[in-house]
């Protein structure tokens, strides 16, 4: 009988605030600001999801969250899921891009947080997206050095623009005229596009090294480019009515004080019309630069020209000294925000007459809010820090190294380099915040009231978590880092193993404690006292003690372990075998098997009778970091730095389940007590929940799902490859340089519905001859049959229609249209590129059957509905495949492509003729219900002296 396995998926994912260098801003309603004095929304990726923050509370709002399977179930990918990379939102028509680190697109709707469109055209991490004016197109940029403009009505990339050598870094498209794009890249180069025709009409060096920010401001005619280094490039722009090579020009340079390069630049203008322009630098500062208006430049330029005249410099060198310096007074540096953690994206928030805020997302997983004061009169603002919101308790701001989950699963501990964070494991709650050193270990002691945390300082803290409180700290517990601690089963004593070689065993009691400001009243008080010390030879790295204490596990930096009894502390066994460090021990709850992991990827497992070694398993591909039995049995996980977490069979030898959710380093695992549930924690913030559900996995199934993964991703790049090849540029084009493509990707969708097509050709098609055979057979036997001849050919049988058709109750051509509508646009013209000719050919006869019959029926409605899906897939097939087509010399296929065209003009013309007459009809409806049903209400007084303000007295002259 083969054995099953009980399955983990995905339940949950928190404690990310946000993990990308991009995020949006969202207003605060109207009423909705004016009764509880909401700040606003910040939308933020948080690895692959994407969250929505109320500044003012901290809470988060809502998450954008693809509904496809959950991580680790039998339909998902055993890959990582991509990251998101790029935000855009367009506030008319509720609509939110999404960019991921694969090269995806994906589009939702605000309201019902459900993805609406699926693009797939780039082959690396979208950098930047940005939505038209009217929220119909979108314009995306990737590190692929290509930008591509969708059609999100028609859900199809248009074209491909291909000018640049690097990464797109900034995007800008006139909302006057959207045929003027300009763009800029990291190969230093800003570019102007005419849209309508397609090409890149300027090309010029922004900077010599990277330019990584643009940002545009039409009413000035201005743009800010900014790269490396600490120099801003000021351009002036004149799209519309600029000559050509000079729409774009160079004005003059400005200076900004940090040295760092400029990875965001944002125009906005307050309520008095003064214009501001924030740089936001990769280290921890955000300069805003103030735009002088014109009266004050005519101002200050009539105050210099007066102090020249006093120096005694003529008119002529006046003008000239003047001219210069005009420039230099448009701009000015108003106010630098500076914080204490390195910064990634920035979105101005309200703008008043008296303030600019701003929103800021850090490196350091929180959301800062600055307000800065502006004053008019004097242009100051105020010297102390204008940071009034800050949104960081839901997370951590470094490496969550260790965690630990009280025994009823109710809560989770989890630490990292100064805080400590209690969670709900049901609400995903951040409970308690703490305090302490940096954290390398942590245990939730039995109750599920009390917490200890080990320190690199070498520190023991115990905190109480009712009280919020910390009841103990031991300063000098160890004289170098505690890598790992751990309890008896009663949660009487503790274990602590440190860097100084020792192994200390400590109490828990319960002491009297006096009471601050009295001086006969005692508490009682948790407490810890030291017991004994056990002496190594080398550093301890991790310690572990069986579940019925009898034994106590100690890995040392001489890539040894050594197993004592607990209770005489008398040495049992040693483990030899790992080529380096053991990072982690786990002992079964039978006490009869211990697994060990190292730093040389190898997971140890070995018996507890004898310290035999029963297996080495080459588990992952970078150090193991943590190891746990599942209770009540020899199966375990383990994690390591490939990101990656594995379900082991530890009897067998073999991977039951491969868990890929976290991006970088895992760096703990805990299980819950009664093996339901596994929690994980990583590099990238997240701390994981995974649950045991009721699918079972077999391994065999499990592998061969893995090979097909392996052989779909082959496929695609092979087709990538193919594709590469094929467009590969001859020498003539590398003269003329290719700036326009067209927009196609192979994905294991788009193949599965060419596939899907074939099929439906295949049925449909056959079927089609089929009846087309009967019906010359039948007609020619008819013929005989009426003659004068005596027929001797017996009545032709009527085809068996398919068993398909008649359980769908439908014919072959409707079948094979049902197929095509149910590719998703986005997926149909890669869908018709992997078509065979041979199937192009077929799918020619269903197009020409189909307008045939169709047009020659009284039911014109289906024709109608379908003609534009008809047209357009036939006009690309034949564009696709025109060469080959134009070599065939097959008479029949001229005349069907012929007749085709023929019935296509005649049902375009009569569908124009309907719709112009429906449209006529509808506005004769509309001026028939104007007419009864809006009446204007006009007040007779009113009308009365507006007649005779306006009127004219006629005057009559008199005759002499």
């Amino acid at each position: 009988m083969v054995k099953s396995y009980q399955r983990f998926e995905q339940e949950a994912s928190f404690g990310v605030i946000t993990s990308t260098s991009s995020s949006v801003w969202i207003p605060p309603p109207v009423s909705l600001s004016s009764v509880n004095g909401s700040v606003g929304q910040l939308v933020t990726g948080a690895l692959e999801e994407i969250k929505v923050w109320d500044i003012k509370t901290g809470e988060l709002c809502r998450v954008f969250k693809d509904d496809g399977a959950p991580i680790g179930s039998i339909d998902s990918k055993s890959s990582k899921p991509a990251q998101t990379t790029s935000i855009a939102y367009h506030p008319d028509s509720k609509l939110v891009a999404c960019g991921y680190s694969d090269g995806m697109i994906q589009v939702w709707d605000w309201l019902s947080k459900s993805v609406l469109i699926k693009f797939s055209g780039h082959k690396t991490a979208i950098s930047i997206l940005k939505f038209d004016e009217t929220g119909t197109r979108l314009y995306s940029g990737s590190h692929d050095s290509n930008i591509i403009v969708w059609d999100l009505v028609g859900e199809v990339g248009l074209y491909k623009l291909r000018s640049h050598k690097d990464c797109i870094t900034g995007l800008y498209l006139d909302p006057r005229n959207e045929n003027w794009l300009i763009s800029t890249s990291k190969d230093g180069l800003i570019k102007v596009w005419d849209l309508k025709s397609q090409q890149c009409v300027e090309t010029h060096m922004a900077h010599t090294t990277e330019c990584w920010s643009l940002s545009v401001n039409l009413e000035l005619g201005l743009a800010v480019t900014g790269s490396t280094d600490s120099s801003l490039k000021i351009w002036s722009l004149d799209l519309e009515t600029g000559k050509e090579g000079l729409k774009i020009k160079e004005e003059f340079v400005l200076e900004k004080q940090s040295k760092q390069r400029a990875i965001d630049i944002d125009f906005t203008t307050n309520a008095d019309g003064v214009k501001f322009f924030y740089v936001l630098n990769s280290d921890k500062t955000i300069e805003i630069f103030r735009i002088r208006p014109q009266d004050e430049i005519n101002k200050a330029l009539k105050k210099r020209e007066k102090r020249l005249r006093e120096k005694g410099l003529d008119e002529e060198e006046i003008q000239v000294s003047i001219q210069s310096s005009r420039k230099s007074m448009l701009i000015h540096s108003f106010f630098v925000v500076r914080s204490s953690m390195k910064l990634k994206s920035c979105n101005w928030a309200l703008i008043s007459s008296s303030k600019l805020d701003l929103a800021v997302t850090t490196a350091n997983n929180t959301i800062e809010y600055y307000s800065v004061l502006y004053q008019r009169k004097d242009v100051k603002v105020q010297t102390s820090s204008p940071k009034i919101y800050t949104v960081d308790l839901p997370g951590h701001r470094t490496d969550i190294r260790c965690m630990s989950v009280s025994n009823d699963g109710k809560i989770l501990c989890t630490c990292s380099n100064g805080l400590v964070k209690i969670f709900n494991t049901k609400t995903h709650r951040c409970l308690r915040t703490f305090e302490c050193g940096y954290a390398l270990c942590c245990k939730i002691l039995p109750g599920g009231v009390l917490a200890i945390v080990g320190t690199r300082n070498g520190e023991l803290q115990l905190f109480d978590l009712a009280s919020s409180t910390m009841l103990v700290n031991l300063e000098n517990a160890h004289e170098g880092a505690i890598w790992s601690l751990d309890i008896t089963s009663d949660g009487s004593k503790l274990v602590t193993g440190s860097a100084d070689k020792k192994v200390k065993f400590w109490k828990f009691e319960i002491e009297e404690k006096l009471v601050e400001g009295s001086t006969n009243k005692y508490v009682p008080q948790m407490s810890l006292s030291h017991e004994t010390t056990l002496e190594m030879t080398d550093d301890i790295l991790c310690v572990k003690l069986s579940v019925e204490d009898k034994y106590l596990a100690v890995s040392l930096l001489d890539n040894t372990v050594k197993v004592f009894y607990f209770d005489t502390m008398k040495f049992y066994l040693s483990l030899y075998g790992h080529k380096l460090p053991v990072l982690s021990i786990d002992i079964s709850d039978d006490s009869k098997m211990i697994v060990t992991s190292s730093a040389d990827k190898n997971i140890k497992i070995w018996g507890l009778d004898f310290g035999d070694c029963h297996k080495s398993l080459f588990a992952h591909q970078d150090s193991i970091m943590c190891v746990r039995y599942l209770p009540n049995s020899h199966n375990f996980f383990s994690c390591s730095k490939d990101g990656d977490i594995k379900y082991w069979d530890g009897d067998k030898f073999e991977m039951i389940q491969k868990l890929s959710a976290h991006q970088s380093e895992v760096w703990y695992l805990a299980v819950q007590p009664d093996g339901s549930k596994l929690y994980s924690c990583s590099h990238d913030h997240s701390i994981r929940i995974w649950a045991e559900t009721d699918d079972q996995v077999f391994l065999e199934e499990e592998r061969g799902r893995e090979m097909d993964e392996l052989y779909e991703e082959n496929l695609l790049n092979s087709l990538e490859a193919d594709e590469n090849n094929l467009i590969k540029p001859t020498e003539e084009d590398e003269q003329e340089d290719i700036e326009i493509s067209e927009v196609h990707k192979q994905t294991l969708e788009s193949l599965k519905a060419g596939e899907k097509l074939m099929e439906s050709l295949d049925l449909g098609v056959t079927e089609i001859e089929a009846w087309e055979k009967y019906e010359v057979t039948r007609k020619n036997w008819e013929k005989q049959k009426n003659g004068d001849s005596i027929s001797t050919v017996s009545e032709p049988v009527k085809p068996r229609p398919n068993a398909i058709l008649v359980a769908l109750n439908k014919t072959p051509q409707d079948y094979i249209l049902d197929t095509l509508v149910r590719i998703k646009p986005s997926q149909l013209e890669d869908a018709l590129l992997v078509l065979p000719f041979s199937y192009v050919l077929k799918f020619l006869k269903f197009i020409d059957y189909y307008i045939s019959n169709s047009y020659n029926s009284n039911d014109k409605r289906l024709l109608v509905q379908y003609l534009g899906l008809l047209c357009k897939n036939l006009f690309f097939v034949i564009k696709c495949n025109y060469k080959e087509l134009i070599s065939q010399k097959n008479p029949a296929l001229k005349l069907q492509i012929t007749r085709v065209k023929d019935n296509l003009r005649k049902a375009l013309k009569q569908n124009v003729d309907d719709l112009g007459f429906d449209l006529q009809g509808l506005r004769i409806m509309k001026q028939e219900w104007d007419l009864k049903h809006n009446l204007e209400f006009v007040d007779e007084y009113e009308q009365r002296e507006n007649e005779l303000k306006t009127s004219k007295k006629r005057i009559f002259e008199n005759i002499v």
